[in-house]
C-alpha cells in the first residue's frame, strides 16, 4: 500500500536555496521524493530581509511594506509533511522562526506559501541595510549548525545570542 504524503508549497530566501550553505536539506528532499523544485517567486509585499550577526544570518522580518523593505526573490519548493518537519526543525519553528503563510508573485499570480518569519524584533534593527535577495557569497560567510559548538546547552545559546540581536 502506497502513502500519499500531501504536498504543500514553500518559499525559501535565504540559506536553503540552491547554491546556499543550507541547500543539502532541500536537495536531500528531492532525491528522496520528499520534495520537488517549483520554481523562482517573490514577495508579493515588500519584506526587510537584512543580514546580521555575527553569524551573517538571512532574517525576513515579519514587517510587510516597512520603509526600505523591498520585494524579495526566493525559490518555490512543493514538500511533504516529512520535508516540512525537517524545515521546521532547522528553523526552530515556532520557538526561533515562524512558519507562516504570505502572499508570493509565482508563475504570474499571487498565492499564499509558507515562509519562515522573524515575528518578534527590535525595530531598530530596521534601520539596517534591506536586501532584495540573498547570497553568502555577498552577504559574508555563514554559520552553520555544523561550525557551532556541538551539544544541547551549545545550541540554546547560540540561538539566545541571536535572538538578542534581532529580537
Amino acid at each position: 500500500m502506497n502513502i500519499v504524503l500531501k504536498m504543500q508549497r514553500v518559499f525559501v530566501y535565504g540559506t536553503l536555496k540552491k547554491g546556499q550553505p543550507n541547500h543539502h536539506l532541500i536537495s536531500g528532499g528531492i532525491e528522496s521524493g520528499d520534495c520537488r523544485v517549483e520554481g523562482v517567486g517573490v514577495t508579493e509585499a515588500k519584506y526587510p530581509l537584512i543580514v546580521t550577526t555575527r553569524y551573517n544570518v538571512p532574517f525576513l522580518l515579519d514587517a510587510p511594506n516597512a520603509r526600505n523593505a523591498m520585494n524579495v526573490e526566493g525559490e518555490v519548493y512543493n514538500v511533504n509533511d516529512k520535508m516540512m518537519e525537517i524545515l521546521d526543525d532547522l528553523e526552530a519553528h515556532p520557538t526561533f522562526y515562524t512558519r507562516s503563510q504570505i502572499p508570493i508573485i509565482f508563475q504570474d499570480k499571487s498565492e499564499k506559501m509558507w515562509c519562515y518569519l522573524m515575528k518578534n524584533f527590535r525595530q531598530d534593527v530596521l534601520q539596517l541595510p534591506m536586501y532584495s535577495k540573498y547570497d553568502f557569497k555577498t552577504h559574508g560567510t555563514y554559520v552553520g549548525r555544523a561550525d557551532r559548538p556541538p551539544g544541547k546547552e551549545e545550541a540554546m545559546a547560540y540561538r539566545a545570542e541571536i535572538k538578542e540581536n534581532v529580537s
